[in-house]
């Protein structure tokens, strides 16, 4: 299971669970909510799970989306390593504070107070240098001259 799959089923769950706690025990809904519950849980790996279970255990959600550079669960103010880590989209941490899955909700780039963290780069095929254009055949026509400035 990817990590952006992960995020949505951890967050898919949170949800499902308090809405559980809203809705009258014994009820058609609450029956529904819990079989959605446990084909959410079927789906998501055992050892996060756990670790989701431990938090829900004390009444903490298990996924907190990062703002200003901070959890959204304990306002912890998070470290540079640790936010370029999950700047990139459906990367996800551990708060260091108070456990759960943080993720970065605001895109690839975090706001922190004032700076910007940016992911740090990885290398694939998509960040190779740009190849420098193959010479114009004698055949082709030269391409056209930008327009000069007046």
């Amino acid at each position: 299971m990817y990590a952006a799959e992960v995020l949505s089923q951890l967050r898919s769950l949170n949800w499902l669970t308090e809405e559980t706690r809203r809705v009258p025990a014994g009820s058609s809904e609450r029956g529904l909510l819990q079989a959605q519950i446990d084909s959410v849980r079927a789906r998501l790996p055992q050892s996060i799970l756990a670790h989701h279970d431990q938090l829900s255990g004390r009444g903490q959600v298990s996924v907190a989306a990062i703002r200003m550079g901070e959890c959204g669960a304990c306002h912890h103010p998070l470290s540079g390593p640790l936010l370029r880590e999950v700047a990139a989209p459906g990367c996800f941490g551990v708060c260091p504070a108070c456990g759960v899955f943080i993720w970065n909700a605001d895109g690839p780039e975090l706001e922190t107070g004032g700076s910007v963290v940016r992911p740090a780069a990885r290398r694939s095929a998509l960040h190779r240098p740009a190849q420098e254009p193959a010479p114009a055949r004698a055949d082709e026509p030269a391409p056209p001259a930008p327009p000069s400035a007046p």
